[in-house]
């Protein structure tokens, strides 16, 4: 599938805090939050799934894995997750993570590394929920989370995404898949500022004055990014919209 953002990978996530996608922890990403998911909701039918992830940096590692297995643990201990002993890797890399179920149907992630060439420690947390859990729920944990960040700290930026599929009967009358997207588009109060279209995907990247986050793409400055991508098996799409960028396969 072509990844029109390749953000989807722990190393590019960090790559875009290194590079400025680091504006703080405030309420903005809050109100980000809330807005896409409230405004996404009603164009997707089943299996809604939502991802919260905070990218930043904290404290200083210098490639030592003693000292991110140190900064790990702190930070696990600060947003209520198990202590992990030992790092992982993930290629030529040495790296902290741990997963568990903090609320049915929701799943936190913590990843701590050390970047070559970096000195700092960059982190990212993250909430996978699945659509049985409600917003005031996730709301309320990003709250939480933000408050940590400040407490500690721990400049960074949050990326918000919706997932789910399209109702058929939504796509009857019009042209194409295409122009349901640029519907969406339209909800969103968003200017297109760059496209991709294939047979099976099509990608549309918005600046929408909704959204406080954002990053900027060959001169161009990026809130939100918008996927349809349709399932080879039954045919049906499946709708992702990302704040400022999908980090995830769509």
């Amino acid at each position: 599938m072509h990844k029109f953002w390749l953000l989807s990978m722990l190393w590019v996530s960090i790559t875009s805090v290194i590079f400025g996608w680091v504006h703080g922890a405030d309420a903005k990403g809050e109100q980000d939050a809330q807005q896409i998911i409230s405004v996404i909701q009603p164009y997707m039918s089943y299996e809604k799934h939502f991802t919260y992830k905070y990218v930043g940096y904290y404290s200083t590692c210098n490639g030592s894995e003693d000292r991110i297995l140190q900064v790990g643990q702190q930070l696990s201990h600060a947003f209520g997750l198990p202590l992990g002993q030992d790092l992982n890797q993930e290629g030529n890399h040495s790296v902290y993570s741990v997963k568990t179920e903090i609320m049915p149907d929701a799943t936190a992630a913590l990843t701590v590394a050390s970047p070559e060439a970096q000195s700092a420690c960059y982190m990212v947390l993250r909430l996978d929920a699945s659509q049985e859990v409600q917003l005031t729920d996730l709301l309320k944990w990003q709250e939480q989370a933000g408050g940590q960040f400040s407490k500690l700290g721990i400049g960074g930026e949050w990326n918000v995404m919706v997932q789910g599929y399209v109702p058929q009967q939504a796509l009857v009358g019009l042209d194409d898949a295409a122009t349901y997207l640029e519907n969406v588009g339209h909800a969103l109060n968003g200017e297109i500022v760059e496209r991709y279209h294939d047979d099976h995907t099509i990608s549309l990247s918005l600046a929408s004055d909704k959204f406080h986050a954002y990053v900027n793409s060959g001169g161009q400055t990026v809130n939100v990014q918008m996927a349809l991508h349709q399932d080879s098996t039954s045919g049906m799409w499946r709708l992702t919209v990302g704040t400022p960028v999908i980090t995830s396969e769509y």
